[in-house]
């Protein structure tokens, strides 16, 4: 596994737990999409309300509070009591005012009712209102709970001004409500200069109210949401003639609407102070989002031509048929892969041949070719080869002898198979270090990364903060760790990497075309030899053996003082090395998957089972080592 997989893993677990809600099936789980008020003002003072509250979701029933006595010391608003106290439903209603003429079903009242009942409520008074619990167990659909009531002598008959000042909603609804809208009927019409109103709330300003008609006969309050306990008061002064003052029992002998357009007003710039502080954090946030994806994006354009971007080499013909000594040939699959494959080691062990520190010869018999290898001398090898040597010739086999039979019989022990994965990492990450020791690659430049994700969240929960209604907050994190994931991944040459890389690659492109040239454009036969170890390392090995089998009947080999053994009476030693190989490591693997897969299951009873996780923390221990 690449080195920077834990590393995005562990950011996408972070991002999965700060942004994504974590959901979790529960009985109670709804919404409400809609709640209508509708309120007649009567000529003796008293409000008849009606309410349809629309749920949506899965509940068992809903409790509505209802206060005719304010929270505020001013007592001069409290209506006298609630009374004609009535309730209803419907399942799937329409959306609109109509449902209060609509034919409903009757919730009946009762002492003592139960979740999963369903048409029953329970009314508790309460020292300041009353309390209707009402039940109707509903599984992910939609309710309206309608209900009726008369508020006694709400409005307010002023010196002036008649006047109602109401809570329709107050802080103790827990709940956000989505599509609210609210109707208050006067008892008739007002043409004069007293008919006024406003909508109070205290932190939702996304609202609207109007007349309800050209004639004035009353008040129309719209919200898209009202938040969670956010009270709402619905206040509307209206000539007092509309009202019958023999009727009316709340009096007051001052006059009041000069007073009330002052507090209104005063109420106003206060909103309208916030909607001005609001707009400028709108503003701002959206400013700041554009400023980091701009940076964002300029950072990317620059990290790509800084980091990212290759070099262009110096070498740039189609062919190379020249090698580079600064380092052995495994270290070629670094450059070109930046991680280390089987054909690694079959060119490792071939160039160990090559170097006569091992010769090999066929094992007789068997339908496949089966080849011995005896470790003759450990002259000029370095750390790397000399961790190869004792893998093959110390684990895999003895006395200085192993066999491709070995080799593959190791790996797929279940015994050994372990050993051997833990021996060909070794061995890999050797053959890495070597590599970047070389210098083939710039460093990674990821701080950058790190620091716009951190701004990312910064910006990102501050917009949230503020509930900027923009799609802008939603690409911020996204561009973040995108950007961090980039600067993780990229990779860039140094100069002097492109310049071996592009050579290698020349090189390649001699050796898969070897077979088109003519005798006499081809490096001398002595190289041959060294030519295929090299092939080996590109996948190449067979195709440039079967050509070299070609040319060489086409040449007088006795002519030569040295002849290559690799090609000499076709013996196909690179594909045996490396079929082995790569049987070695899947066959490891696959044994190491096979043995975890089929052992037992843990268990948590106490009762037997599979080894659990947590070693470590009883008490005793110990262990072992040689010396």
């Amino acid at each position: 596994m690449k080195k920077w997989i834990p590393t995005i893993l562990t950011i996408l677990t972070i991002l999965a737990f700060l942004i994504c809600p974590l959901f979790v099936k529960a009985d109670v789980d709804y919404d409400i999409d809609h709640y209508y008020i509708d309120a007649v003002v009567l000529t003796n003072g008293d409000v008849e309300v009606k309410e349809a509250i629309y749920l949506d979701g899965e509940f068992n029933g809903y409790i509505r509070d209802i206060l005719y006595l304010g929270s505020k010391n001013d007592t001069l608003y409290n209506a006298s009591g609630i009374e004609n106290i009535e309730v209803y439903g419907k399942k799937n209603p329409d959306a609109n005012f109509s449902i209060f003429d609509a034919n409903l079903d009757n919730f009946y009242k009762v002492n003592t009712a139960y979740n999963g009942d369903t048409g029953k409520y329970e009314l508790t008074n309460t020292y300041n209102g009353i309390s209707l619990k009402m039940y109707q167990h509903t599984d992910d659909d939609t309710y309206a709970f309608v209900i009726k009531y008369t508020l006694k002598d709400a409005a307010i008959l002023h010196n002036d001004v008649a006047e109602l000042r109401w809570n329709f909603i107050g802080n103790e609804m827990d709940d956000p409500v989505h599509d609210l809208q609210i109707k208050v009927h006067l008892p008739k019409g007002d043409s004069s200069d007293y008919f006024r109103f406003w909508a109070n709330s205290e932190r939702t300003l996304a609202g609207d109210v109007e007349s309800l008609d050209s004639a004035h006969t009353g008040v129309y309050a719209t919200a898209k949401k009202l938040e969670a306990n956010d009270p709402l008061t619905i206040r509307v002064t209206f000539d007092k003639s509309l009202l019958n003052a023999s009727l009316v029992s709340k009096k007051d002998s001052e006059d009041a609407f000069d007073d009330i357009l002052e507090e209104e007003q005063k109420n106003a710039d206060i909103a309208n102070a916030k909607r001005k502080e609001i707009r400028q954090q709108y503003y701002s946030a959206v400013v700041l989002c554009v400023v980091y994806l701009v940076t964002v994006a300029i950072l990317w354009i620059y990290t790509y031509i800084r980091h990212d971007k290759e070099y262009k080499p110096m070498f740039q013909l189609k062919y190379n048929r020249e090698f580079i000594d600064d380092y052995n040939v495994e270290v070629i699959d670094y450059l070109m892969k930046k991680q280390i494959t089987s054909n690694a080691m079959t060119a490792s062990i071939m160039n160990l041949i090559y170097k006569k520190n091992i010769t090999f010869e066929e094992i007789p018999g068997g339908n496949k070719k089966e080849y011995e290898f005896t470790l003759v001398n450990r002259d000029n090898l370095n750390a790397t080869e000399n961790i190869l040597v004792d893998f093959l010739f110390m684990t895999i086999g003895a006395d200085n002898k192993f066999s491709t039979r070995d080799l593959k019989k190791y790996a797929k022990s279940t015994k050994t198979c372990s050993d051997f994965m833990n021996s060909y990492t070794k061995w890999k990450n050797a053959v890495l270090e070597d590599g970047k020791k070389e210098d083939f690659f710039e460093p990674k430049k990821v701080a950058s990364g790190i620091i716009m994700l951190v701004i990312a969240f910064l910006v990102f929960f501050y917009c949230s903060s503020i509930e900027v209604e923009s799609f802008l907050p939603f690409l911020i994190l996204p561009c973040g760790f995108a950007y961090l994931v980039y600067t993780l991944c990229h990779t860039k040459k140094t100069k002097k990497g492109i310049e071996h890389y592009a050579k290698w690659r020349a090189f390649r492109n001699f050796l898969d075309d070897f077979g088109t040239f003519e005798l006499k454009e081809l490096p001398e036969i002595t190289l041959w030899e060294r030519y295929l170890v090299y092939a080996t390392i590109f996948g190449l090995a067979d195709k440039v053996q079967k050509a070299m089998n070609v040319r060489i009947k086409e040449i007088n080999v006795n002519d030569y003082a040295y002849t290559p053994i690799f090609i000499y009476n076709n013996i196909n030693i690179g594909s045996c090395i490396n079929e082995s190989v790569t049987s070695a490591v899947s066959g490891a693997q696959a044994t190491i998957n096979r043995a975890n897969a089929v052992s037992s299951i843990s268990s948590g009873s106490g009762f037997g089972g599979g080894f659990s996780s947590g070693g470590g923390f009883g008490g005793g221990g110990g262990g072992g080592r040689g010396f």
